[in-house]
């Protein structure tokens, strides 16, 4: 009898055992919910590195990185017969329209659009030496059927003789089920065509309060 009666407490230790260890697997490969960040982009924005993100993709846009080729310098002859090479103390930097980024969504800059665009502004302008002009996407750019950013009706506003280098930089984004995704689109204001897109990814992952990103 006594036996019977240890046999059946080292059946229900086995079984408490096997639960245990059965709990902690489904515990450890459930680690990912922490997966959901719950959380809107703006709270996620606060964690990312945007500067080091629109610098990577300014360098992808640049026709020559900023090294001071774009300032002129002069050959001058000295009194004693040698030579020396001089700034002009004049720069002409290509001029590039940048627009506000947009939510592909709602087409509309929202605040996180307007951080974006002027990043990228400031970007362009410190790693290509661009001179940089500022213009709101719907006032010049449309979205096609086909998803394709394309000239709109007003796109002769934008063919001034200011204007000398006849190319802008437009931006979109889209966040959804924690990732943000950026297309930054090198346009001729001449013939609509797209000669440049640089595309990023950024994949949140949030584990309680610590937030933690990988870009693509």
């Amino acid at each position: 009898m006594a036996s019977r009666y240890l046999s059946l407490w080292q059946i229900t230790i086995a079984v408490l055992l096997l639960c245990c260890l059965s709990g902690c697997a489904l515990f450890k490969s459930g680690e990912s919910p922490g997966r959901g960040c719950y959380q809107n982009l703006n709270q996620l924005l606060v964690h990312t590195e945007l500067k080091k993100v629109f610098a990577d993709i300014a360098l992808e846009l640049c026709t020559e990185q900023c090294d001071g080729c774009a300032e002129p310098k002069r050959m001058v002859c000295r009194a004693d017969g040698s030579t020396t090479v001089e700034s002009t103390g004049e720069i002409s930097p290509q001029t590039i329209m940048v627009t506000d980024f947009v939510d592909l969504q709602s087409l509309l800059p929202n605040q996180q659009g307007l951080l974006m665009g002027e990043l990228m502004r400031g970007s362009l302008n410190g790693q290509c030496c661009y001179r940089i002009l500022q213009a709101e996407f719907s006032s010049f750019f449309r979205l096609s059927e086909k998803g394709l950013v394309v000239l709109s009706r007003n796109a002769n506003d934008i063919k001034q003789t200011s204007y000398r280098q006849p190319e802008c930089i437009v931006g979109t984004y889209s966040f959804m089920n924690n990732k943000l995704v950026i297309f930054v689109r090198r346009i001729s204001t001449v013939t609509g065509r797209i000669s440049k897109i640089v595309m990023r990814e950024i994949d949140y992952r949030c584990d309680g309060s610590k937030v933690t990103y990988k870009v693509r």
